[in-house]
């Protein structure tokens, strides 16, 4: 009698704890990143296009040479035409952006690579709110042209 009434009563309290605890939902995961619809290729390869004056009994060894992104700009139509948009800034982040709507022309975007006057260019596409460029240093040590670098800068351009 004694067992069957402790059981009882521990059901009893048991059912009384479950109604008290509020019932938990499972957490929504984190909504993605939105996924960029255009980004500048982090480095570019150029073939050396040099024209070299070769003394008697030598030759020209061409070699490919990779650059690497430094940053972008961004133009209202043909960059030709001048229209060059300023990004809002943020030093502390080292975050640059241009919010995007309400254009007359299609944006441009022109990557920017280290040791090149000249850069790539792409449409931005007509669904893009944002361009933003992100800078980054990597705590390591590595070799850049020839001669150590610590912590080399890396950034990151996209348009989403």
């Amino acid at each position: 009698m004694r067992l069957a009434l402790a059981i009882a009563l521990l059901g009893v309290s048991a059912a009384g704890a479950a109604a008290q605890e509020p019932q938990r939902r499972p957490a929504r995961p984190a909504p993605p990143a939105a996924v960029p619809l255009i980004a500048c290729p982090p480095s570019i390869e150029v073939e050396s296009g040099d024209r070299i004056r070769v003394p008697m009994g030598w030759e020209v060894r061409p070699e490919r040479q990779r650059h690497w992104l430094r940053g972008a700009d961004l133009f209202e139509g043909d960059p030709a035409d001048r229209v060059q948009l300023r990004p809002d800034a943020d030093p502390r982040t080292r975050r640059e952006w241009w919010d995007l709507g309400g254009n007359q022309q299609p944006y441009r975007l022109v990557c920017r690579y280290e040791g090149l006057e000249s850069g790539i260019m792409a449409a931005v596409p007509p669904a893009a709110k944002q361009c933003e460029v992100t800078s980054f240093r990597e705590n390591s040590r590595g070799m850049r042209h020839g001669r150590f670098v610590s912590g080399p800068e890396q950034v990151r351009v996209v348009c989403r």
